[in-house]
């Protein structure tokens, strides 16, 4: 568990936050998602259900789940529905059976849209395949594949479709990611190369993206979510007091202010959702966001272009 720990501990802000909080809170005024439709991918459950509730609860015209199980869709739906009355927010919700990684179901689910007549504004990029401790030639080529069709591919053809809709206004991208990518050194994450490798290759799609589209465009933010108690700790033994995990909601506010300008700053940059929003954009991290391109991006360490990078 210790171990666990230490990779939630993170020093960027002076304040560190567990769930929501004034700045992020998704019925700030300033972050009102009001006219806006956005389509989560892996919105069933967990982390993309909260995100799905704190887009309802920024009053988006229209909230899109898509996932791959029938019956959680479902009961997601009529839970986000349920949520959106009693918060008097004017969001539907719709659902739909969705493989990203299949071209036909996401080209499926863009024709039905267009002819809603609805065009996404905020693509929530939250689906992902996870891998267990297996190395990465034990688990063999055809296996690991899968994971980069997940992680990679899928990201990949969804926002071939999102970019060529909506083509008068700006987009905007939350791409769910994971410190794995970053820590990849630590014990316990060295076990999960499988799911390093997929998720870095597709936040760097993220990236590359970003770079090629301007800001105006398509804002880009990649975030980590956090620590959420999962199903998946019991099995091995853990139950929810015995770390000081992140609450579900945080992720979910920090992508609709993701998905807000006051992130503009942090456009193509990756930021872990449990750092303060305010201080990031006054702090030491601005600074260094303003002055290093490579900073919070994946990059090489030690490199600035082609020169040694400056010790900081």
């Amino acid at each position: 568990m210790d171990a666990i720990k230490e990779l939630m501990d993170t020093d960027f802000t002076p304040t560190i936050h567990k769930t929501v909080y004034p700045a992020i809170s998704p019925t700030k005024p300033e972050l009102s998602q009001v006219g806006r439709v956005v389509l989560i991918t892996g919105g069933g459950t967990g982390i993309g259900k909260s995100i799905a509730h704190s887009f309802v609860l920024a009053a988006a015209s229209y909230v899109i789940v898509v996932g791959r199980r029938v019956d959680v869709l479902h009961a997601t739906v009529a839970e986000l529905t349920r949520r959106a009355d009693e918060a008097g927010s004017p969001s539907q919700v719709l659902t739909y059976k969705v493989d990203v990684t299949n071209k036909v179901d996401i080209a499926a689910l863009f024709d039905d849209l267009a002819n809603k007549r609805l065009a996404v504004d905020i693509l929530v990029l939250n689906a992902a395949k996870f891998a267990g401790q297996t190395p990465l030639l034990e688990l063999g080529v055809d296996e690991l594949w899968t994971h980069m069709e997940a992680n990679v591919k899928g990201p990949m053809l969804l926002m071939e479709s999102f970019m060529k809709q909506n083509t008068r206004k700006q987009k905007f991208l939350v791409n769910v990611t994971s410190a794995a990518i970053h820590t990849q050194h630590h014990p316990m994450v060295m076990s999960l190369a499988p799911y390093v490798l997929s998720k870095s290759a597709g936040t760097l799609f993220v990236q590359l993206l970003a770079n090629q589209i301007p800001q105006g465009e398509l804002q880009v933010v990649t975030m980590h979510p956090g620590t959420i108690f999962a199903e998946g700790y019991k099995d091995v033994g853990i139950t929810e007091d015995m770390l000081p995990f992140d609450q579900a909601d945080l992720p979910g506010a920090f992508a609709v202010w993701a998905a807000s300008k006051e992130a503009a700053f942090v456009h193509n940059r990756i930021v872990w959702a449990s750092w303060d929003v305010e201080e990031l954009a006054s702090g030491d991290v601005r600074k260094r966001i303003e002055e290093d391109d490579d900073y919070l991006r994946l990059s090489v360490v030690g490199f600035t272009m082609s020169k040694r990078s400056r010790g900081r």
